[in-house]
């Protein structure tokens, strides 16, 4: 299902709840222990291929046995997701917050008042292993896992930068560049609570991606820019402007099974802005703990050829 059509078919339902209320205070897990950190399998960013559709994944991916309890986790009422009304609940909440539970079997009245942490909404369906869980607060779909929202959580892993590639349609010109062409950097966080198999060691998406250019004697060349941030909210941009080709998701077998996140750094970038010379491209790439990692790769810029 992708955001547009996921935004929409909620919208009205959350117009029709947005009394003014004071922020949401954080909230507990929708499995118990409610206040206890959970492993979670799919992060906020991470990309969903299915054949031609492409889409970025709009929460997280709680880890738990199927046939667990998924309980409310906001006081309000509660429905299903109209176009998926068989393995979703919708708790819509005051001032226009709403929490979403997917591949649950709701066992929950539409319409029906729920309590957070006292009403069991649904069971985990089979073959899920996980219940999807979204955080809407009017059409803004946001990052449970930013500081203040779902808690407890600690992360002390720090995300890993792979490789830096310049590249034309997908395939790397090595580092003599000239013209228009893409920076892509692969990169990837890791869960700090391992996860279950079949999803054990897969990658999932960073936070914050940002990178500069820094010319011959270390002198700065250009201010930081951001190639993407899920930090607080999904972006606005499609899917084809933040991952590059050759990105895969986590599939569900061991071998061959990660997933592989290449991020546009720039896209159609001009050599011709640069006077020729030695750059170096600095990539730095954090999680929502505030994690970081940094790395760079030297190109020569030649543009008389």
């Amino acid at each position: 299902m992708s955001t547009t059509a996921h935004i929409a078919a909620v919208a009205t339902a959350l117009v029709a709840l947005a009394a003014p209320a004071p922020a949401l205070a954080s909230y507990g897990w929708p499995v118990k222990p409610f206040h206890q950190q959970h492993p979670v399998r799919g992060y906020f960013g991470d990309p969903r291929i299915a054949g031609e559709s492409h889409s970025i994944h709009f929460g997280i991916d709680v880890s738990a046995p199927n046939g667990t309890a998924v309980y409310a986790t906001l006081d309000g009422v509660a429905r299903p997701l109209p176009l998926h009304p068989n393995d979703t609940v919708i708790v819509y909440g005051a001032g226009s917050v709403a929490f979403e539970y997917w591949h649950i079997v709701p066992c929950i009245r539409s319409g029906e008042r729920v309590t957070a942490y006292r009403t069991v909404i649904g069971h985990i369906a089979k073959p899920w292993a996980h219940v999807h869980f979204t955080e809407e607060r009017g059409r803004t779909i946001v990052n449970p896992l930013r500081p203040g929202a779902l808690t407890p959580y600690r992360d002390t892993t720090k995300p890993t930068i792979g490789q830096i590639t310049f590249e034309r349609g997908g395939t790397p010109v090595g580092d003599r560049v000239s013209g228009s062409l893409d920076v892509v950097v692969q990169a990837w966080d890791t869960t700090p609570l391992p996860v279950p198999a079949p999803w054990a060691n897969k990658p999932v998406a960073p936070a914050f991606v940002e990178w500069r250019l820094v010319g011959r004697r270390g002198l700065q060349s250009s201010s930081w820019r951001t190639a993407v941030d899920f930090r607080d909210a999904l972006p606005a941009a499609p899917f084809s402007s933040i991952y590059a080709p050759w990105t895969r998701q986590n599939r569900p077998w061991n071998r061959g099974g990660s997933g592989r996140y290449r991020f546009y750094l720039a896209h159609g970038f001009d050599t011709r802005t640069l006077a020729d010379g030695s750059y170096s491209v600095v990539v730095e790439v954090r999680d929502t703990a505030g994690n970081t990692r940094t790395a760079s790769r030297t190109f020569l810029v030649h543009n008389d050829v």
